[in-house]
């Protein structure tokens, strides 16, 4: 017999057993708190073992099984030892003579039935050891049926499925715990026991149907230990604590219900609320034994659940209508050998052989199919067809099911898109209003610094929902009214009843829409043009802080001025990237009316001045009324040019990474990084290896080229410059790329002018509304001039009491470099005006 040493663990009093002495003086971790302790001998640390002819206690940790399982089988041949000892015993007693023969003989008979007997009984242990959840469960169902504390149990869980079907009804709730929304949707039908449900009985329904109508609510009876001691070590941190760990439970036991096979269950609906002791999912309730059987039995899921669980008759969602046809993408996790080999082989072949061989299993197997419009792309593993009906959730079952398919597709299909005729279209506008987030406590849209950032949230997020969720989203449409609180958005067909619904259980969305639209009419103009000139708006500098000190337009106007002159050079940096719609290069600042005014692309949202109040590095604050706002001139053909590019892409093509999510990808990059790109311009032929893109003028070209090149080559794109394409209209264009400001604007404006002339020889007539410089007039300006050898420097007129500034050319003139050394020496709010001059060498002749 083998000898081992009894550990007592010294913080939980657990024991274990470690397989010899060497283990003395050690640190181990204890397998049940795990804690870590010094292994010391106990006075009954040695002992011989025994064989276990008892069935393992229910309650004992999983983890001790596992540590102890090889010292289990080497004491399984302990009872034969012990079946041998009396005739050991008798052994060495006299010989028996006579008729005590006959009992010796009876007495073996009955030792050889005691081993057989002590033999199966040490079977039964040892299985029961490897299954300690059934024992656990068996435990559990007799603690169930104790009277006083069940009752209890039983009494508290109905009042907290009562509190969960309440507080659907308020999204407050439901966002300050998330997991807690169990029965997210109010019964239409009261809640059923599971043996009423089912005899009850809805023979009509196929089990995916039933599985998509029912959700399954169980009472979680029993939590591991090591899940119990995090809870009870949490602290302040309680209620993040139960929303991580009902969250990875929950993942825990949709992937072994998956890996389990059960039927009908439908996958990602699994949700857990550890505070309430409540799981949720949706399955077909003839199977709700099997689910908890399955749970309880299974060792990696760390809970314990009721057997009999409460039903709840979900309402589905109206179909959009009947006549709509949808295309489906689902991506291919696998495919047969004998057509993988044809597809090696000679892949255009393989590929159509794929696509008929798929196009007749689908039209025999799935009605709502509609024949020849299967699509396979093997570059991306995608494979797209044509339903008749919204795809039901367990449709990629139902393919992967059909006999002899070559293929195996994945569960949640990739996009689903509505298809719809000419006659069914219809441009609709819809507004919403905003009931409130999902995480109220991460969306603090107060004024602060973090504003923008919670702004973009919510932005990005509803544009999330309305691309990859809903259809027939009308691009560049999504408008939100932060003071208002409504969101306004456009699609190419009249809204169906569920469109909020959709938006909402977005994954990546945080806001919440009323149920129906406030407001639903035709489409407005567009209020935005992105990446191109709109609008000029003014707004009025109240106050800002200089060395700790709070300087106001009303206490403190001169010193506010010098801080805003000081500042003004400097501004466009403070906007550029990081005020949502601001066009750069085109902020004009008058220190001495205590005004700044920048084009945008878009109508001035509702909340402008909150966004500009919570520019990180920007120290002024500006009054919440707009001072003015006015239309700009902006011709695309004369102020933007097309750069070409050849490219290699090195992104591995799949079934989420295709060419259009790369070009997606590519663009939003550009846009991002490029202060002059014009977004959604870019032309992208992977065939051929070659792009193209539209950009405002009036940058440096070279660097512009090297930023392009760069970014996209940190996204897998390695781009080489081809040429570029001036622009190619004849209209007016501000030498910016900004637009041109006239009328009512024009004094905010720099570089405005109702007269633009080309050629060498130019007479420049400059009106300057604001000198905020310490030296005189003339000398500031004959030093912004006298570096130009463009410049004829003794045709230099100033006249500052008209506060203008006149000169003659000589050669090209570089507009955008005066405009920067006049702003340097601190002349604002400039309009120039150029008028052709002869050209010397012909008046001579």
């Amino acid at each position: 017999m083998s000898e081992t040493t009894v550990i007592e663990c010294p913080h939980c009093g657990a024991t274990f057993k470690a397989k010899s002495k060497a283990a003395l003086g050690k640190k181990v971790a204890c397998p049940k708190c795990q804690t870590p302790f010094v292994i010391s001998q106990s006075p009954s640390a040695s002992r011989k073992t025994k064989p276990k002819l008892q069935k393992a206690p229910a309650k004992q940790d999983f983890e001790n099984d596992l540590w102890e399982e090889d010292d289990e089988y080497e004491e399984r041949p302990a009872p034969r030892e012990r079946s041998g000892r009396p005739r050991g015993r008798a052994a060495g007693k006299p010989q028996p003579s006579g008729d005590s023969m006959k009992w010796i003989g009876l007495a073996v008979i009955l030792v050889i039935v005691v081993g057989g007997i002590g033999l199966i009984a040490l079977n039964t242990g040892s299985s029961s050891s490897k299954k300690p959840s059934e024992n656990l469960a068996a435990k559990l169902m007799t603690e169930k049926q104790s009277d006083d504390a069940v009752a209890e149990k039983e009494e508290s869980a109905a009042a907290e499925m009562e509190v969960a079907r309440a507080d659907t009804t308020e999204p407050a709730a439901a966002e300050e715990k998330p997991q807690a929304a169990i029965a997210s949707t109010v019964p239409k039908e009261p809640v059923a026991p599971m043996a009423d449900q089912g005899a009850a009985g809805n023979q009509s329904l196929t089990p995916a149907q039933a599985a998509e109508s029912h959700l399954l609510v169980y009472q979680i009876v029993k939590l591991d230990d090591s899940i119990a001691n995090s809870i009870s070590k949490a602290g302040q941190n309680l209620e993040s604590t139960y929303d991580h760990l009902s969250r990875s439970l929950a993942r825990t036991v949709d992937l072994e219900l998956q890996l389990a096979k059960i039927p009908s269950y439908l996958s990602g609906s699994t949700q857990i609320d550890l505070e309430k002791k409540l799981l949720s999912l949706q399955a077909d309730p003839q199977i709700a034994k099997q689910v908890s059987d399955s749970i309880n039995d299974n060792s990696e899921i760390k809970i314990q659940i009721s057997e009999t669980p409460e039903v709840v008759a979900l309402e589905l969602p109206e179909d959009e209508g009947d006549d709509l046809d949808y295309k489906v993408d689902f991506e291919i996790k696998g495919i047969d050998e004998s057509i993988s080999k044809q597809l090696v082989a000679n892949p255009a072949a393989g590929a159509s052989v794929l696509a008929q061989i798929l196009n007749h299993h689908l039209s025999q197997s799935i009605p709502e199919y509609i024949p020849g419009t299967l699509k396979v792309d093997l570059e991306s593993l995608k494979m797209t067809v044509h339903l008749t009906r919204y795809p039901e959730s367990y449709l990629y079952s139902r393919i992967n099911k059909i006999p002899s398919i070559p293929v195996n597709v994945a569960p949640i299909p990739n996009t689903i898109r509505e298809l719809r005729t000419p006659d069914q279209i219809k441009p609709t506008q819809v507004t919403f209003k905003i009931q409130g987030f999902k995480r109220s406590r991460l969306i603090r849209l107060d004024v602060g610094k973090s504003y923008n950032h919670d702004r973009g949230r919510v932005y990005s997020g509803l544009l999330f929902a309305l691309t990859k969720i809903i259809s027939g989203y009308i691009p560049g449409s999504l408008d939100v009214n932060f003071v208002d609180e409504t969101v306004t958005f456009q699609l190419d067909h009249e809204p169906g009843p569920s469109l909020s619904k959709r938006i909402n259980d977005a994954f990546f969305n945080v806001t919440l829409l009323s149920d129906q639209p406030i407001k639903t009419g035709p489409p407005a103009p567009p209020f935005c043009t992105p990446g191109r000139p709109k609008q000029l708006v003014v707004l009025r500098v109240t106050e800002t802080e200089s060395f700790g000190r709070l300087l106001t337009s009303e206490l403190n106007p001169d010193e506010l001025k010098r801080e805003l002159a000081r500042a003004a050079l400097r501004m466009n940096s403070h906007f550029k990237g990081h005020l949502s719609g601001y066009i750069p290069e085109s902020i004009e600042v008058d220190p001495n009316q205590l005004l700044i005014a920048f084009q945008m692309d878009r109508t001035p949202p509702a909340d402008l001045a909150n966004m500009v109040n919570s520019l990180f590095f920007f120290s002024f604050k500006v009054a919440d009324e707009i001072v003015a706002v006015h239309d700009v001139q902006y011709d695309p053909e004369s102020s933007e040019k097309t750069l070409y590019f050849q490219f290699a892409n090195r992104n591995e093509f799949g079934p989420r990474n295709d060419r259009e999510y790369i070009r997606d990808k590519t663009d939003g990059v550009l846009a991002y990084r490029l202060d002059r790109y014009i977004p959604n311009s870019l032309q992208m032929d992977f065939d051929q290896g070659t792009f193209n893109i539209k950009i405002r003028i009036g940058g440096n070209e070279q660097s512009e080229i090297r930023m392009i090149t760069e970014s996209l080559g940190n996204n897998k794109i390695d781009a080489t410059y081809v040429k570029t394409d001036p622009p190619q209209g004849k209209g007016n264009a501000h030498p910016r790329g900004i637009g041109i400001v006239a009328g009512a604007g024009a004094g905010m404006a720099t570089g405005s002018s109702g007269k633009q002339a080309e050629g060498k020889h130019l007479k420049v007539t400059i009106q300057y509304g604001l000198y905020a410089g310490k030296q005189n007039v003339a000398r500031s300006a004959r030093t912004a001039l006298d570096g130009f050898a463009w410049i004829d420097l003794k045709s230099i007129q100033i006249d500052e009491a008209k506060k203008e500034i006149t000169f003659q050319t000589k050669g090209e003139m570089n507009l955008p470099a005066l405009e920067r050394l006049l702003k340097r020496q601190k002349f604002y709010q400039c309009v120039l005006n150029t008028e052709a001059l002869p050209d010397p060498a012909s008046t001579e002749k």
